[in-house]
């Protein structure tokens, strides 16, 4: 175990011990299965580390359910985030040093490709795409390789020549704070308009400008989003302590999980959140989903399950973690209205190893759900000193989470799809993957694709879902017409509806017979749509 012991400032001490005073309250009731509260309550755990089938052996998961180890030390470390490319295999950021910036430039940090190759439900290649990383969290997959934060920009990592290892190291976007290392940039995901969106972190202050020169300030937690060539960055929502987790549903909405306050907040375009002691505006804050907290300040991942594997019940459900009481959540939306309400479900992953730290939680391309497991004596940045040496630097697991007899191993690689083969993809059962699908077709054939969606949507035989990818494929193309708007906010199904309206939302400029269709659906029958 490493013993790297790096001094820190005196103002950096007296802050920590100004948070651990704040967080101290928050973070001491965790409960542990049976009710056994004496080691789940420790900030620093007393017991030894178990193996990986050690700590299989003590999940309790509801009946039906199976956790399977995809991927452990010593083939990967610390794992931090996850996410899916088109050939179906996971991409892994890893931290040995975390909590501590590394400042020697050693290979430790780094990003990993796992693959199945033999479908058996388990890892068996480790590729290290990149490492002499700086605390990688974040991270999305391109054509070329790999767009992730590394302290203290967010990187294009490019493979030039295709073989799964990076070539150039280009700076997107620079300028984040970086002083609190539990609150950076984390959970980059690709949104449906095409652009990358990302959750930044508690105390950190970040000043960061696009190639285009625009200038975004991010004091603590917000939300923004970034054009993955590097020309700009907006603002999304402010707001919230230290967001670690991001999603989205079918109707558009996206949600981000906050590790301190409210556990699940919607987030409103534009919208004001509630930090520590913070005044709302005259419009008052954007909408939490949860009043009340879980005694805890370690929430972290945010899935929302949409696919065909898990059962009924246990679809349209988020699914985050909790790295203080060694479990997993879950909690359905339900909606009065546009009010969104959540119902808290029964726990979904309890574990009997006080060291399990579910850090990420992502769904796979083979509608199993995959949660990283930061695997640690320690969790705590403030309650515990950062040099503490039992701070773990070596372990982390990979766990795979499916339904019995339900279970796909086979890889869901679209890589080498052709355009036909990839538009027949659209209508797939899984919302995670459609949205990979759409990635492909606008990454690779752009304009080529235009004629063949076009046809779809003029197609009365079209469901809703391949619908709704074909009109946010077109809107990242360019090549929306007006027809074709003024048909969308016409359709009979109102989630096209909804969706249409988002579309136009981020056009530039409406025609103005297109914007009194707009007015009409002021009337509209659904909720959603007005």
């Amino acid at each position: 175990m490493s013993t790297y012991l790096p001094s820190r400032s005196m103002a950096w001490k007296l802050f920590s011990l100004l948070l651990f005073l704040v967080y101290l309250g928050c973070s001491s009731s965790s409960e542990g299965p049976n009710g056994d509260t004496s080691e789940f309550q420790k900030h620093v755990r007393d017991v030894e580390a178990l193996s990986p089938e050690e700590e299989l052996a003590g999940f309790e998961v509801p009946e039906g359910f199976e956790i399977q180890l995809f991927a452990s030390e010593p083939n990967i470390g610390k794992p931090l985030n996850m996410a899916f490319d088109a050939q179906g295999r996971m991409w892994l950021t890893q931290s040995f040093e975390y909590p501590f910036a590394d400042t020697t430039g050693s290979p430790g940090d780094q990003i990993s490709i796992l693959e199945d190759t033999n479908g058996d439900g388990r890892a068996d290649q480790f590729t290290v795409f990149a490492d002499s990383l700086n605390i990688p969290i974040g991270i999305v997959t391109v054509p070329d390789g790999a767009i992730a934060y590394s302290i203290p920009n967010i990187y294009h990592f490019q493979d030039v020549d295709g073989d799964d290892h990076v070539d150039n190291r280009k700076i997107l976007y620079s300028g984040f704070g970086h002083h609190d290392t539990h609150g950076m940039i984390n959970n980059l995901i690709r949104g449906w308009d095409g652009w990358i969106h990302a959750g930044h972190g508690f105390s950190n202050t970040s000043v960061v400008a696009g190639s285009d020169g625009d200038t975004v300030t991010m004091v603590s937690g917000n939300t923004f989003r970034i054009r993955p060539d590097g020309s700009r960055i907006e603002l999304t929502t402010t707001g919230r302590v230290n967001p670690f987790g991001y999603t989205y549903d079918e109707l558009g909405y996206t949600y981000s999980v906050d590790c301190h306050t409210s556990p699940i907040y919607q987030l409103v375009k534009g919208a004001d959140y509630p930090h520590f002691g913070k005044k709302p505006t005259g419009i008052g804050f954007g909408p939490a989903l949860m009043d009340h907290s879980y005694g805890a300040t370690a929430l972290a991942g945010l899935e929302y399950y949409l696919g065909d594997q898990y059962p009924e019940e246990y679809q349209r459900s988020f699914y985050y973690g909790d790295v203080v009481k060694c479990r997993v959540y879950r909690a359905t939306p339900n909606f009065q209205g546009t009010t969104p309400t959540i119902n808290q479900e029964e726990d979904f992953i309890i574990s009997k190893d006080p060291w399990f730290r579910p850090v990420d939680v992502k769904l796979g391309p083979d509608g199993a759900l995959y949660i990283a497991d930061f695997y640690n004596r320690i969790i705590g940045h403030y309650e515990v000193p950062l040099d503490h040496p039992g701070r773990d630097r070596r372990r982390g697991r990979i766990w795979r989470v499916v339904y019995k007899g339900r279970d796909v191993t086979e890889k869901m690689d679209i890589g080498g799809y052709d355009l036909e083969q990839l538009l027949a993809q659209l209508d797939h059962p899984s919302l995670s993957f459609r949205m990979s699908v759409s990635d492909q077709i606008a990454d690779h054939f752009g304009d080529d694709a235009v004629v063949a969606i076009q046809s779809i949507l003029e197609s009365e035989d079209t469901g809703m879902e391949k619908y709704v990818q074909c009109l946010w494929i077109l809107y990242r193309l360019d090549a929306l017409s007006q027809p074709i708007l003024i048909d969308a906010i016409g359709h009979a199904n109102d989630t096209v509806r909804v969706q249409a309206l988002r579309v136009m939302f981020e056009l530039d400029e409406l025609d103005p017979s297109l914007l009194q269709k707009i007015e009409i659906t002021l009337k509209d029958p659904s909720d959603h749509v007005r």
